[in-house]
């Protein structure tokens, strides 16, 4: 016999008892690499990366049990992670034990939420204007080549499901019996500047493409990736694109059908939010 509508589970002997419960707090992160930039030894053509802004529009988390039950956090925010860790909201009173983990991430509508001192009214409003989930601004430095700035956005759409746990490798997280699951997204920026698409594995972080594509006050935007053809990549000097040793550039899609620099790149970003570090996630199309 059920305790209906009691919160408890039903004992062999028919008696009632409290389920176990726990909550679960959420973080979102960018850890070092938007925080601190990237040092142009990581590059293979020899860049360095700061980032002023690195803007997050993400939200729904959502948390399914083994037994098909869901929760879901009903909320959409856009954060900028290059200030630090943000709390998001979490959720409470959840029946211990293991549950799945997914989330949205999407350009911002006019529900989603600013946290204070994050990100401008005016930022949102462009981010949502141009359908962007992604906004990112910055400085790339070469020696002996130059300094330019990066002004970037991305239409990202796609839900995260199925995620895998960064810390010990297992599906989802566990919510522990009267106590807190610590749980992070932790977005990895490196992932914008792979020049494979389709694997982690054997890819060089590229930054030549985009400083060719700067305009004349040498600020690299989308129309400016949109312009870099990946069939025909050019380099500063407007000649083919190499590299140190005098070989062509390649960026290699992998099965994606991309064109251009600006849809590679967006892309390559699509599945760069993991759980709790290093775990991937399984990436469905947004509606």
């Amino acid at each position: 016999m059920a305790c209906a509508g009691l919160g408890v589970w039903v004992l062999a002997t028919g008696a009632c008892a409290p389920v176990a419960e726990g909550d679960v707090r959420v973080t979102l992160s960018g850890g070092d690499g938007t925080q601190r930039g990237y040092p142009s030894h990581l590059f293979q053509d020899g860049w360095s990366v700061q980032f002023d802004k690195y803007l997050v529009s993400l939200g729904h988390f959502t948390l399914t049990s083994e037994s098909g039950e869901r929760r879901t956090v009903d909320e959409q925010v856009l954060v900028d992670v290059q200030k630090g860790d943000i709390p998001l909201p979490g959720l409470r009173g959840l029946p211990a034990g293991r549950w799945s983990v997914g989330f949205q991430v999407a350009p911002p509508g006019e529900g989603t939420t600013l946290p204070d001192g994050h990100v401008s009214a005016e930022d949102a409003a462009m981010m949502r204007e141009r359908g962007y989930s992604y906004w990112v601004e910055g400085v790339a430095v070469k020696a002996h080549v130059g300094v330019y700035t990066f002004r970037m956005g991305f239409p990202v759409k796609a839900h995260m499901v199925d995620c895998i746990n960064g810390v010990d490798g297992t599906q989802g997280i566990v919510v522990p019996e009267n106590s807190v699951a610590q749980t992070e997204i932790t977005i990895h920026a490196e992932h914008m500047f792979y020049d494979r698409l389709g694997t982690h594995r054997g890819v060089q972080l590229r930054f030549d493409a985009f400083a060719a594509t700067a305009d004349a006050q040498g600020v690299i935007t989308p129309d400016g990736l949109s312009a870099q053809n990946l069939l025909d990549l050019r380099g500063l000097d407007g000649g083919e694109l190499k590299d140190a040793e005098g070989k062509p550039v390649i960026y290699e899609p992998g099965a994606h059908t991309v064109r251009t620099l600006q849809e590679f790149v967006t892309q390559s970003i699509v599945d760069q939010a993991h759980l709790n570090g290093g775990g991937v996630c399984g990436v469905s199309q947004a509606g």
